[in-house]
């Protein structure tokens, strides 16, 4: 991972909440290479890896997901058993619903609800009468990973049209293009929420048991960084298999590619039909594209483009492209389609 820092804002309200419960962080802090001098400035920067191993640690040390910030503890085990409770979930909108009723249960600092409309689905955490955060970080932390936790469930991005906070804007407003990928921001509501296309919530869940303990092994940081097009797996197949074609490996395999990918068969089988998508389409379109820049390249004969694209006879791949384009590759490069 490259290497990415945050506003130092970020650590001081952790260790507001920490100090709050007894805990001196100094030596925490230095541990993880944060100089409390630096810390103590405003305006500077900290190393999201360094800041993530910091969370952990007040977090075990509190014994506290909520990291001292919440009207009482949240004890660790929460959100892994929170995950738990969705990936059997059939849509989004059902893990959301059951992601509420979820913390619900605990009554703490929050009540969470799903609201829907015909165009869309929010997801609002509303202050519970004599309970209140200690500061910005935990109703900003808890927004966001319920959004990129449902975007890794749903194995794709979704994009979110508002996200509306209940306190007054910060001087680290900056950080919310990363935090919530650009969404619009308003602040000082009485209740704060994310919203999305209600087309999104009936997206299907395309994770399974054994992803979701990859992911947890690492969802501290995967919560913390999380690239708005992580979860665009077609993309990213479709340049793989265009270098392997380039390459010469014409037979390039949906195992090869589950194996590049460093996951099974099945989940990107399931990622791939999220979004509409088979290998083997993604495969197809992959070797007409290649094959229609050829043909605007008049060095290549047809003969050579068929080899270039994998196929051993001419004959087979003027048919192969007559039923991608609708044309003969000659009365496309003619300009007949």
């Amino acid at each position: 991972m490259k290497e990415i820092t945050i506003d130092s804002a970020f650590p001081r309200m952790l260790r507001e909440g920490a100090r709050k419960q007894g805990l001196e962080c100094d030596t925490i802090l230095l541990r993880n290479g944060i100089s409390r001098l630096s810390l103590d400035k405003l305006g500077t920067r900290v190393r999201l890896e360094a800041f993530a191993a910091f969370t952990i640690e007040v977090m075990r040390a509190l014994d506290d997901e909520f990291l001292g910030l919440g009207a009482k503890a949240q004890p660790v085990g929460s959100f892994n058993m929170q995950c738990r409770s969705c990936i059997s979930a059939r849509d989004v909108a059902r893990s959301l619903k059951r992601c509420a009723n979820y913390w619900n249960l605990f009554n703490n600092t929050f009540e969470h609800r799903v609201e829907e409309t015909d165009d869309t689905m929010a997801y609002i955490l509303s202050p519970i009468e004599g309970q209140t955060s200690l500061n910005n970080y935990l109703v900003e932390a808890i927004l966001s990973s319920v959004h990129r936790f449902h975007c890794w469930l749903g194995g794709q991005f979704i994009p979110l049209n508002l996200v509306a906070l209940n306190h007054a804007e910060p001087e680290y407003n900056d950080q919310y293009r990363a935090l919530f990928y650009g969404a619009p921001i308003n602040y000082e509501h009485s209740e704060a929420r994310i919203e999305f296309d209600q087309r999104h919530a009936a997206l299907g869940i395309v994770q399974t048991p054994e992803t979701l303990d990859e992911y947890l092994a690492g969802a501290n940081l995967s919560l913390l960084y999380q690239p708005k097009n992580y979860r665009v797996i077609s993309d990213q197949v479709r340049q793989w298999l265009e270098r392997n074609i380039k390459q010469g490996n014409y037979r390039a395999t949906l195992k090869e590619a589950a194996n590049y990918f460093e996951m099974s068969q099945q989940v990107l089988h399931r990622r791939l039909g999220a979004q509409d998508l088979s290998f083997k389409e993604i495969k197809m379109q992959t070797r007409r594209d290649i094959a229609v820049n050829l043909l605007f390249d008049n060095k290549y004969k047809i003969e050579e483009i068929a080899s270039l694209v994998g196929f051993s006879e001419p004959s087979a791949f003027i048919r192969a492209f007559k039923s991608w384009t609708g044309s003969t590759p000659l009365a496309y490069r003619h300009g007949k389609h």
